[in-house]
């Protein structure tokens, strides 16, 4: 069932503001905010950004995902994803029964190339793709751990059944559940304790941090962060590609904080460093340990610190040199493009950000669909003007508004 103007996250936030008696003055003194944007988001005439929804969501003592209204349940059913849901759910509770009879795993190298592809496609947002098989993978691989002898194979098999369980995260937390993204990744870090391997351990880290920033805690992202970086001094090789990798993507992550908590040199800092570690890799990486990392996604932080600023006016001038390469992740670029959407709108150029959310649909459709930025922001273009255009109102209709 579509949204209706009233269930914008806006309205939630009026519905939770009220259950908690507070008038939006106190909402506003309590989030750190002005007034003026507390209004402006009730009434959905301004897109309800991640950092002023967490602000809110710790004012009244909810989770974010409560006052965006996810998971979307209805498109959810109309696209079918919905019943992938509970068998993921399942698989992840067989971490610990030890190995399924009914199970005869396949030699390690063959599961592996699964995984592998698995991988590529939460990036590609393929959504209905992963989750269709992400199950019988999970409980493949749980056996094939808990059956092989301690040695190389295991090491193996544990490492593809962490990279199994962080595609589980990905695929969860982006249709909105949450809780189930958080189980993931505490099955992603014993899995990678077991693997033996540090960066694996880090990039757990990065994603727990990502979860924190997204919930506007920026200060215990960065404690996350820091070891993050610890873990990868423990690596074999600190200067290979894939620790540079994930200690560039580390960096990304507390620039992201910084800006956050509008640290405007902080978040120098840490995208210098960033850039001195894609500068060493020389190329863009997006199979080394997934993190998709290299000049271009650095390009693309340097956008989305600014627009995290407040500072648009840089953000568009920014965004101006990024030319996304043919084999970038879709995830990355639908952000991107959603994320300048949100700029546009808030500088009050509608055709600009119905261009760039037009973009977003076009290269990661599923991601877009599901993704609260791309809502919040339609619905404020919408909301301002007097009569929406066809192709915008179609729009609307398409994410469930």
């Amino acid at each position: 069932m579509p949204q209706s103007n009233e269930e914008h996250t806006g309205a939630r936030i009026v519905d939770y503001r009220k259950l908690r008696q507070m008038t939006q003055t106190a909402l506003a003194q309590r989030s750190f905010l002005a007034r003026s944007t507390v209004a402006k988001v009730e009434a959905g005439l301004s897109p309800a950004t991640p950092t002023v929804v967490a602000a809110i969501a710790r004012a009244l003592q909810v989770e974010p995902a409560v006052l965006h209204g996810q998971p979307y349940t209805a498109e959810l059913q109309q696209d079918h994803l919905d019943r992938l849901i509970s068998p993921l759910s399942e698989a992840l509770d067989l971490y610990d029964l030890g190995p399924d009879p009914d199970i005869t795993p396949r030699p390690v190298v063959q599961i592996a190339a699964d995984v592998a592809a698995l991988c590529k496609a939460s990036c590609a947002t393929e959504y209905k793709n992963v989750g269709t098989q992400l199950p019988g993978l999970v409980g493949e691989l749980t056996t094939a751990v808990a059956l092989l002898p301690v040695g190389e194979e295991r090491l193996r098999a544990s490492k593809c059944l962490a990279w199994s369980y962080w595609v589980s995260y990905e695929f969860a937390y982006r249709l909105g559940y949450h809780h189930l993204a958080t189980i993931a990744l505490e099955r992603m870090g014993w899995m990678s304790e077991q693997a033996q391997d540090p960066l694996l351990l880090a990039v757990r880290l990065a994603k727990r941090s990502s979860m924190l920033l997204r919930r506007g805690d920026n200060r215990m992202a960065g404690r996350i962060i820091e070891r993050g970086h610890a873990l990868v001094e423990q690596s074999e090789d600190r200067r290979s590609v894939d620790a540079l990798a994930v200690t560039g993507s580390l960096h990304l992550a507390s620039a992201i904080a910084a800006a956050q908590a509008r640290n405007g040199d902080s978040v120098k800092g840490y995208m210098g460093l960033a850039n001195k570690a894609a500068d060493e890799i020389g190329r863009d990486v997006p199979d080394a340990y997934w993190t998709s990392f290299g000049k271009t996604n650095v390009l693309h932080y340097e956008v989305a610190t600014r627009v995290e600023l407040g500072q648009l006016g840089d953000a568009v001038k920014e965004a101006k040199k990024l030319h996304f390469p043919a084999d970038h992740p879709k995830m990355r670029m639908g952000r991107y493009f959603m994320e300048m959407g949100r700029a546009y709108a808030q500088m009050g150029q509608a055709e600009a950000a119905h261009r760039a959310l037009r973009q977003a649909r076009k290269v990661a459709p599923q991601q877009a669909r599901y993704h609260p930025l791309m809502r919040e922001t339609i619905g404020a273009l919408v909301r301002r003007q007097r009569q929406a255009s066809d192709s915008l109102a179609a729009m609307a209709s398409w994410v469930g508004m």
